[in-house]
C-alpha cells in the first residue's frame, strides 16, 4: 500500500524536517515565543501559497469524499498569525521557490500526505505548548496545532484509505517524489526564514 511506502521513503526527510521544527523544545517545554512565530510562518507561507492550488487539483469525487472543506488549515493559521502580531502582507510577498506538483491525483495526494501528516502531532504538541510557561494566557494563538481536534484520528484514516485506494502501482514512484518534494519545500522554506525573517 502507497501510504507505507511513503511512510519508510520520507523517513529521513521527515527526521530532518522535525529537528528544524524545534520538535526537542516542544516535547521538554522549552520552546520560545520566537520559535513557535517561526513554525507558525512556515506553516502559513506553505498553506498560503499551495493549499489552494493542491485542492483545486482535486477531482470532485476525491474532494468530497475527503470533506476537503473541513480540511482547510489556511484560516486557522491566520487566525494564530493575528494573534502573535505577525504581518501576513510581509509574508505574502516573501520571494519563495516552492515545488509544486503537476496535475496528478498521485502526485497531489503525495504533497498532501505531508502537510496531513503535519497535523497528526498537532493535539500533543498543543498539550505541551500550553504546559510551557512561555505560553501562559495563549490559547487563542494555537489554533493551527489541535486544527481537527477530535477529529483528528479519523481524518487521518480516512486520508489514508483514499490515498490506497485511488493511487495506482504505476504512480507509486510520483507519488513518492512529490512527498519529498513537499518535505524539501518545508526544510527550503525554515532554512530560508532563518535569513529573511524577524519574528
Amino acid at each position: 500500500m502507497i501510504a507505507e511506502l511513503l511512510k519508510a521513503a520520507t523517513a529521513d526527510n521527515h527526521k530532518e524536517l522535525e529537528s528544524l521544527m524545534f520538535v526537542n523544545e516542544i516535547m521538554n517545554n522549552s520552546l520560545s515565543v520566537d520559535e513557535y512565530k517561526k513554525l507558525l510562518i512556515v506553516n502559513y507561507v506553505i498553506h498560503e501559497k499551495l493549499e489552494d492550488k493542491l485542492i483545486s487539483m482535486l477531482d470532485n469525487e476525491t474532494a468530497n469524499r475527503l470533506e476537503i472543506t473541513s480540511r482547510l488549515k489556511l484560516p486557522a493559521l491566520e487566525k494564530d498569525l493575528k494573534f502573535w502580531n505577525i504581518d501576513r502582507d510581509a509574508l505574502k510577498n516573501l520571494n519563495v521557490d516552492l515545488y509544486l506538483p503537476n496535475n496528478n491525483i498521485a502526485e497531489v495526494l503525495g504533497a498532501l500526505y505531508v502537510l496531513e501528516g503535519s497535523t497528526l502531532g498537532g493535539n500533543v504538541i498543543k498539550k505541551h505548548i500550553l504546559a510551557n510557561p512561555n505560553f501562559k494566557n495563549s490559547t487563542e494563538g494555537l489554533n493551527y496545532y489541535g486544527v481537527y481536534g477530535s477529529e483528528l484520528g479519523t481524518k487521518w484514516k480516512n486520508f489514508v484509505l483514499l490515498m490506497n485506494e485511488v493511487v495506482i502501482e504505476a504512480d507509486y514512484e510520483r507519488c513518492i517524489k512529490c512527498a519529498n518534494e513537499m518535505f524539501n519545500n518545508l526544510k527550503n522554506l525554515s532554512k530560508q526564514l532563518n535569513e529573511t525573517v524577524k519574528y
